[in-house]
């Protein structure tokens, strides 16, 4: 553990000796940024790092798995992961891009020991501190704090907790350790130096629905489910109002769209909808013409208008044909149209090493690694204004 601990005193070093960032809460009515998923991080997806999976998971499929087949050496490679896979000179890169929001994933048992769970507990929660204090403090960035999975699985994906896990919903005793989860969430951001610079969003793609040809469409969340969500999310609320009530809620809920859901709620809920708009299954779409697909989405996330909308997830990869010479016109559009419809939007995902090959040109990673945009040159949201009138 010393090299774990070596890391964590080198980071905090760094962040001691820069600016002071903003003192001002954000309301997300007026506020928007150009953000990035830090996923495969804090929270492992199979998809994400082939060679980091194939070289661990004997062939599990989720981080459940993973840790199943690891057993007692599940920390020590977690935590190498940690300190690696994201660190300062990343954030610097991302910055000098012009990111200025992080949503960074973590799954509940980064905050709290569940019995039974095969999920590792461990530094998670001082590794996220470290990069997201050096963020702040150099970079003045805003800091989403997504709990990507809760306790019995919230949509049947290893991204939700494990691969066939739905039991969160009608779960009284799941609903008390994911609100226990979100206690340790509030505890760690009411007492950091900087709560001002944190969203909360306390569920992502909850999904009950086991039909997987419903995944991303409204479907995909039964009456039943939006029911036991929205209980949920209200308790959330009420649980942020009284800690801190300027800390803002976000509510990924599922794919059903703010205008379903904000019927449910005051006008003045410290609130923000997560819509996320894919192109890679679920309708015909092509790589020379998704922008179209991207521009109808951008205008239609915004909902009822009742409550801000941000995409907190999107990618470019297409159904069909990608091709290369599409890429940074597609990604363009995407930054431009949420960013001018909606406050603003986070690629899925900052590092991303996919090698399934995809329809057309490539391989997953050449659509979905924001770094590589970055290293070729492709961030210009300005451009894709020419593409979505």
């Amino acid at each position: 553990m010393l090299f774990f601990k070596l890391t964590i005193l080198l980071v905090s070093g760094i962040t001691s000796i820069l600016a002071a960032p903003s003192t001002s809460y954000i309301n997300w009515k007026t506020f928007k940024g150009n953000g990035l998923n830090l996923g495969g991080w804090l929270w492992q997806e199979a998809v994400i790092d082939p060679v980091f999976w194939s070289q661990y998971s004997g062939r599990a499929t989720d981080e459940w798995g993973l840790c199943a087949h690891l057993g007692s050496q599940c920390g020590s490679v977690l935590e190498r992961r940690y300190a690696t896979y994201i660190t300062p000179s990343d954030i610097d890169k991302y910055a000098a891009a012009g990111v200025t929001i992080l949503r960074i994933p973590t799954s509940y048992a980064a905050w709290i020991k569940v019995p039974g769970s095969q999920l590792y507990s461990g530094n998670q929660v001082q590794f996220l501190n470290n990069i997201a204090t050096y963020a702040i403090t150099k970079y003045n960035m805003h800091i989403i704090l997504d709990v990507h999975a809760l306790p019995g699985g919230v949509n049947g994906m290893g991204l939700g907790e494990a691969d066939g896990h739905f039991g969160w919903f009608n779960n009284v005793t799941a609903l008390s350790y994911s609100y226990t989860t979100i206690d340790a969430v509030l505890s760690f951001i009411q007492s950091s130096d900087f709560p001002q610079h944190y969203t909360i969003e306390p569920i992502n793609e909850p999904v009950d629905n086991p039909d997987i040809t419903a995944f991303g469409t409204p479907a995909a969340l039964t009456d039943s489910g939006a029911t036991w969500t929205l209980k949920y999310i209200k308790g959330v609320i009420e649980r942020v109002k009284a800690v801190n009530p300027n800390i803002p809620v976000m509510f990924q809920g599922s794919f059903k769209g703010e205008g379903y859901w904000s019927p449910f709620f005051p006008a003045n809920s410290n609130l923000v909808f997560d819509v996320h708009n894919y192109y890679f299954a679920g309708r015909p779409t092509f790589s020379s013409n998704v922008s179209s697909d991207i521009c109808a989405d951008a205008k239609s996330s915004s909902g009822d208008g009742k409550f801000p909308v941000w995409v907190g997830e999107w990618s470019i990869q297409t159904v069909s044909d990608n091709k290369f010479v599409n890429r940074k016109k597609n990604l363009n559009t995407g930054l431009w149209a949420f960013g001018k419809y909606e406050q603003g939007s986070a690629y899925w995902t900052a590092k991303f090493f996919g090698n399934v090959s995809v329809d057309g040109e490539g391989t997953q990673g050449d659509y979905w690694n924001y770094g590589t945009f970055i290293d070729l040159g492709y961030i210009d949201p300005t451009e894709g204004g020419t593409y979505c009138t």
